[in-house]
Parts: C-alpha cells; sequence; structure tokens
C-alpha cells in the first residue's frame, strides 16, 4: 500500500534549480536508499517530505494518520531529564492508557456486577498490551543497549551527556517512536561496528516504511530494497540493493554510451554528405532534405555519470618484503594503557584494516607507529626501504591559515603552478577554491586536499585513519579503486564494511584491551565470529548424546563409562524436574499475587510482576526442554 507520494517536486534557489520533475512513491514497507553526491538536494528533499520546507513547485503527500519521523526533529531533548525518563517520555500516551486502565480495575472492583464494564475493560486491555503497554519497557532497555547506552548510565541527566552521545540518544528516540515513515539522513555515522550491525538488523525488522540517505554501501547493501539517485537535477529509481544499482547504473551508462556512439557516427555521415552535396545542382534537394531531418533528430547525450574525481597513488621506490613486525607490543598513554600484547606482521603489498568500538584504540596504534606515541612496551621493527605516508581523520596536517595552492605549493616548490592547479581540478577543486585558506574549507574538501597532498608524495607505505569520513560515495569508490591499484602497502583504521570489505586482505579486530588477527576481509570476519560463536554455544551444551551400543559387545571400562554416562543423564533428569517444580510453583505464587485485588489496581505493581512472570515462564519452558532431552537420550541406552 503506497503511504506517501511526491508529485512533480522542483526545489529553486534563486536562479539556480536544484531539481526539478521528481515523481515517486513510497510503500509501507519500503526500504529505500538515497543516493547521489554531495549537493544535490538530498537533505532538502527530506525537508520537504517532513514539511519543514516547501517546494518551489510540486508537492509530497502522505495519507493520513502516517507519522512521519525524521532524525532531525528529534534533537529537542530535555537536558533536565535523566536518559530513562526523556526515552519513556516517548511513551506518555501509552502511560496514562495505563493509569485508565488502573482507574477501571478500581471501578470494577467497586461494581464487579456491570458487565458493560467489564467487556470495555477487557477491549482497552487488550489495546494497551497490542500497542506494548507491558513491553515498551523492554523495547527502552534493548534499543539503549544496542546504541551503547548500559544500564549504569540511564539515570544520567541528558545535559551531561557528550555531543557524540545526545546524537545517538535522539536516534533512540526516534526509533522508540516507531514512525511509520523512517527518514535517516546519514544515519551510521560515527557508529563503531558492533552498533552499525545491531541497528541493520533492527531496521531490517521495523515494521514501517523506511528511507534512508548514506554514503555507506554496505548498509545499503544489507538495508535497501530499492535505490532513488538524485542526480544532475532528477530521481531516477532502481529496483534492488546498492550492488543491484550499480550494475544497472553501468549498464545504463553502457548503453547510452553506445547509443550516443552510434547516432554521433550517423550524424557525422550526414553532415559529410550534406557538405559535399549543398552545393551540387543535382544533390542540392537530397542535401536540404537530410540538413532538415538533421536539425529535427532528438539528440542522445553522453553518460553524465563518470566521476570527476581523479586520485592515484604510485610509490617512488619498492619496500622491502617485511613492512612492520609488531612482538608483545603494548600502547596507550602515560596514564592509561590501550591494548597489550599486540603480535602481528605486515608484509608488502598488505592490506590491513583495523576495526573495533570507539575509543578502543585503533587510532593511538598509527600514532604510535608514526612515533608519536612511544610504545608502553614490546616493539615495533620497521621495514627496509620505508617511505610512510599518513592520513589523519582529524585532518590536522592542514595548516589553517595557509590557502590550498599554497598547501601543495610548500611540499612541492618546483612544480609549475599549471601542473599544481591541474592536479588540485582532478580533486575537485575549483579556480576559486584554490585561493580559499584551508580553515575556509568543508570537510569534505579537507579530505579531498589532504589526499592531493598524499598522492604527490608518492610513499610506499600509507597509514590511513578513516580515509572515507567527509567523503561521498562517488569519492569512495575512486578511492577505493585508487587504494586497490596501489602498488605499496597499506595499514587504515575504518568503520565503513563496503570499504574494508572491498580492499583488506587481513582485519585486525581490536577489542577488550586485546588485537586478533583475521587473514580475509571483513565478510570472512563475520563468518570466522559466526563459527567462533557456535563453537561456544556447542560447548556449552549439555553432553553429547551417547550412540546405541549393543551391551554384549562392552568391554569392562566401555561398560564402565556407559553405566556413568546413564546415571549422569537420570540426575540431569532428576535436576531437571526439580526446577521445573520450583518454577511452577514461582509461576502460580507470582499469578496469586497478581490476582490480588490490590495488585489488580496498581498498574506500577501489576506491570513488574507481568516481567517476572514471562521471565519464569520462559526459564519453564527451557527447563522442561532440557528435561525432554534428557530423558530422549536415556531411552536411546534401552
Amino acid at each position: 500500500m503506497i503511504i506517501a507520494q511526491g508529485h512533480d517536486l522542483e526545489q529553486q534557489f534563486g536562479a539556480n534549480t536544484l531539481f526539478k520533475n521528481v515523481t515517486f512513491s513510497i510503500d509501507s514497507n519500503a526500504r529505500i536508499g538515497l543516493v547521489g553526491p554531495n549537493g544535490v538536494g538530498k537533505t532538502t528533499l527530506l525537508k520537504i517530505m517532513t514539511g519543514e520546507q516547501e517546494p518551489t513547485h510540486g508537492e509530497f503527500t502522505v495519507n493520513k494518520g502516517v507519522d512521519v519521523g525524521y532524525i532531525a526533529q528529534e534533537n529537542a531533548l530535555d537536558e533536565n531529564k535523566t536518559i530513562w525518563d526523556e526515552m519513556e517520555s516517548v511513551f506518555t500516551p501509552l502511560i496514562m492508557e495505563g493509569k485508565k486502565l488502573v482507574h477501571m480495575q478500581e471501578q470494577i472492583a467497586d461494581h464487579p456486577e456491570d458487565q458493560e464494564l467489564l467487556k470495555q475493560y477487557d477491549q482497552k486491555q487488550f489495546n494497551f498490551e497490542q500497542k506494548g503497554g507491558y513491553t515498551y519497557q523492554s523495547d527502552i532497555k534493548s534499543i539503549l543497549n544496542g546504541f551503547k547506552f548500559p544500564e549504569d548510565t540511564w539515570q544520567k541527566k541528558i545535559g551531561s551527556l557528550s555531543g557524540g552521545e545526545k546524537t545517538r540518544l535522539a536516534f533512540v528516540k526516534l526509533l522508540l517512536r516507531k514512525p511509520a515513515l523512517l527518514l535517516l539522513d546519514e544515519p551510521t555515522n560515527y557508529l563503531d561496528l558492533d552498533t552499525l550491525d545491531w541497528l541493520e538488523g533492527f531496521l531490517k525488522n521495523y515494521s514501517g516504511a523506511i528511507l534512508v540517505v548514506s554514503h555507506d554501501q554496505y548498509f545499503l547493501d544489507h538495508l535497501a530494497t530499492q535505490i532513488f539517485e538524485l542526480q544532475f537535477g532528477k530521481l531516477t529509481p532502481f529496483k534492488g540493493n546498492y550492488s543491484a544499482y550499480v550494475m544497472q547504473r553501468k549498464q545504463r551508462d553502457k548503453d547510452q554510451e553506445a547509443a550516443y556512439e552510434k547516432q554521433q557516427a550517423e550524424i557525422k555521415k550526414d553532415e559529410e554528405f550534406i557538405q559535399k552535396n549543398l552545393v551540387r545542382a543535382t544533390t542540392t534537394k537530397r542535401a536540404q532534405s537530410r540538413r532538415k531531418k538533421l536539425e529535427k533528430i532528438d539528440r542522445i547525450k553522453p553518460p553524465k555519470h563518470k566521476s570527476k574525481v581523479r586520485i592515484h597513488f604510485r610509490s617512488e621506490r619498492p619496500s622491502g618484503k617485511e613492512v612492520l613486525i609488531f612482538k608483545d607490543l603494548t600502547i596507550g598513554y602515560p596514564e592509561k594503557t590501550m591494548v597489550s600484547d599486540i603480535s602481528f606482521q605486515v608484509n608488502k603489498e598488505d592490506r590491513v584494516a583495523i576495526i573495533g568500538p570507539n575509543g578502543i584504540g585503533k587510532s593511538t596504534l598509527l600514532k604510535t607507529i608514526m612515533k608519536q606515541l612511544k610504545p608502553k612496551g614490546g616493539s615495533i621493527k620497521y621495514g627496509a626501504s620505508l617511505d610512510i605516508g599518513y592520513y589523519d581523520q582529524e585532518l590536522q596536517g592542514l595548516d589553517p591559515s595557509k590557502t590550498v595552492l599554497d598547501i601543495v605549493w610548500d611540499r612541492h616548490k618546483t612544480m609549475p603552478e599549471r601542473d599544481v592547479r591541474s592536479i588540485l581540478a582532478s580533486f575537485l577543486f575549483t579556480a576559486k577554491d584554490i585561493d580559499k585558506i584551508v580553515g575556509q574549507l568543508s570537510g569534505g574538501q579537507k579530505a579531498r586536499l589532504t589526499l592531493t597532498v598524499l598522492s604527490l608524495e608518492h610513499d610506499n607505505f600509507l597509514l590511513m585513519d578513516e580515509p572515507t569520513n567527509h567523503l561521498d560515495i562517488e569519492a569512495k569508490e575512486v578511492l577505493e579503486k585508487a587504494l586497490k591499484d596501489f602498488d605499496g602497502t597499506l595499514l587504515f583504521v575504518s568503520h565503513d564494511r563496503y570499504f574494508i570489505n572491498q580492499l583488506a586482505n587481513k582485519i585486525v579486530s581490536v577489542r577488550d584491551g586485546h588485537a586478533k588477527i583475521y587473514d580475509g576481509n571483513y565478510s570472512y570476519y563475520l563468518d570466522e565470529k559466526a563459527k567462533q560463536a557456535a563453537v561456544t554455544q556447542t560447548e556449552n551444551e549439555n553432553t553429547e548424546p551417547v550412540k546405541e551400543v549393543s551391551k554384549q559387545k562392552l568391554s569392562y571400562q566401555e561398560q564402565k563409562q556407559r553405566d556413568s554416562q546413564k546415571r549422569k543423564l537420570q540426575r540431569a533428569i532428576d535436576q531437571a524436574e526439580k526446577k521445573i517444580e520450583e518454577l511452577e510453583e514461582k509461576e502460580k505464587e507470582i499469578q496469586n499475587e497478581m490476582a490480588n485485588p490490590e495488585i489488580a489496581s496498581n498498574f506500577d505493581k501489576l506491570g513488574p510482576l507481568q516481567e517476572k512472570l514471562d521471565d519464569v515462564q520462559k526459564q519453564l519452558d527451557v527447563a522442561n526442554n532440557e528435561w525432554e532431552k534428557a530423558i530422549e537420550e536415556l531411552d536411546n541406552f534401552e
């Protein structure tokens, strides 16, 4: 079912048209990725969809009763409230309904014979339960934990949180609202890999429609089933995820290129005919007819979707086969150790990705390699003939008082100005940009300038800290190809899973103060993690069933072992039965307590008891399953 539509939308700013003739529809279960270069109007389109901005022409309509949620609208957090109270405020109407139910319970206690009142109560209680009246607190806990707000932070005042924490908390509040149409603008920015994996899982099961602007191709691959491309002033829909979109886009451009070249060949042929035959009396009419036809032809334009950014990395000289060897390395600061016992080797032409939660010590490792920090223990052995280039995610290597042109010229004084301007132009710096001082540049421009400088150094070993931050998808794809083609070695920190997956041949996972090495890309790392989790689960399960064996063929030792196993299973059955009896008794006690008129009329007491009852019933299911499993295994001995 279509829940929202954009019809003939146009947005102008002065004499400039950002986009026009934009028409689309959104289904109730849509998963749409909105992509396009920076500055084409993606955020503007979202603002039109929220009603925050009026289009110059056209309209965006939403079905009656459809709630539209947008992350920017949720930033007004109450600084004086605790995290928990602010999140609970999302459910204020539901909490009020709960209080009304309590009042009705009191009325029923006074008038138990009132059948109409009982009927109304049953209906309201059913609606209350359907809306999550008994589970909303669990939802709050789940999403707060998913966004790395553990229980010991829930009573913190919002005013005491950092800017990044407030941004994440605003996201939590939006997800708790569960709007029918969820609009997300770069939701994966500044989230670590664990939170990204959690968010993906949550959004896959989201009950409403989602439209997301993102530069995270991995996120779009795993969430989107449609891609809207906003580029060159128009919106083009594609079916499938991001990878499917890239293939379709390339095929479209290839077909357009072929059609363009074919038409150009025909036009050239016609123009040559006209030029030769227009002045000849015998062929003038044919030439004039051909010219009229040529004037009316609908000319095919060449494909526009060719990246203007050009990035190349090449080394001046080869390094040795061994680039870095870490042996029992411990890193950190005088007052704090970040990571201990790091031991692995980086070889020539390796592509090593360092991953892990924010603040765990990834950037600290790069700074230690760059000798900006001293190791706290162990050693780093540097290979022969190393020329190290460093990309700092804070972009601190640029002097904010210098012009773009001078930043390059200071490092390459003999390079002709024409060449410097040409190189900067390949990184999308216009003539006006080149004369700007660094302090006036945007984050994306600073990132491209840092890459410009790095590409001119011709180092054979690149250390890069979050190189895709501030870059749009187009620039990221160009950087990814440049690093694939690089003839040196790469060690990089990133939370961009697509980027990691395309480049890395080794993963260094930093977690809980230690580093673990995986010989593969990000998909391999996830597979290995899943295998490890499965092994752990298996180890925690009960003893494996004993195979059926004929008693006559068993040795004394085998029979003794078999009898011991039977006794062990019998003990497991006895313990399970005892546990089942205890849990059934607890279940009965809680149900009796809930039936108490004083409790039944007090929602604040009833809610926690309901959670307690749910927990006991889950334990009872587990205990029954264990009992049945043990009985089945014991039967195999008979």
